[in-house]
């Protein structure tokens, strides 16, 4: 699962529909730990053209237009717009991962959340604009699970695909052996309710 989909999945249950949902994250797909862990660092030190030459043409800023168009935001804008969409975004998707437990993007997330925009384009601005865009469209979690605050049921991610069945279409066997394969790290009210405690 790709983090920018915390942006648009909501609960799926008759009657919840609430937006938006938290995010575990068991363990990232492939070499993604060790990638993120390496992006980080080469932000931190300014770098981010590793970044840059993967996301290819999906990240465009012209300053001297003062026009930046990115997969975050989806269509082009004067900087001072795209300075409230950017806060919008990050908020609606960063902001919604409670837990990485393999501790991989705990830094990279710290870094983007608390990254304060200004409102002119520039150089910070733009290491910022690439590895947020990173982070959310280039890296998978493999396993980890989704949890709605208001009706309290949980979606398992399996195989880097988000599991978000109503109630009478789940595979209960499924939730079962999920929940017993990842019971150290899923809340403790999810495993009691589910009679896995």
């Amino acid at each position: 699962m790709r983090l920018w989909l915390l942006d648009i999945l909501a609960c799926p249950a008759d009657g919840c529909k609430h937006y938006p949902l938290k995010l575990s994250i068991f363990e990232w797909e492939g070499d993604d730990a060790s990638r993120i862990l390496k992006a980080r660092e080469s932000y931190a030190k300014g770098n981010v053209e590793n970044v840059k030459r993967e996301l290819k043409d999906s990240v465009k800023i012209d300053r001297d237009k003062g026009i930046v168009e990115d997969e975050l935001v989806r269509s082009p804008m004067k900087v001072e717009d795209y300075v409230t969409a950017f806060k919008e975004k990050v908020d609606s998707i960063f902001k919604n991962v409670v837990v990485d437990e393999t501790g991989a993007s705990i830094q990279l997330l710290k870094a983007i959340l608390d990254f304060k925009p200004p409102s002119v384009l520039d150089e910070s601005f733009e290491k910022a604009i690439y590895i947020t865009n990173w982070l959310a469209f280039k890296v998978n979690v493999q396993s980890g699970i989704l949890v709605c605050d208001n009706c309290g049921r949980f979606y398992p991610i399996l195989e880097t695909i988000p599991h978000m069945l109503p109630d009478d279409l789940r595979n209960k066997k499924e939730d079962r052996e999920f929940l017993l394969k990842w019971r150290k790290f899923i809340p403790k009210k999810i495993l009691e309710a589910e009679g896995v405690a």
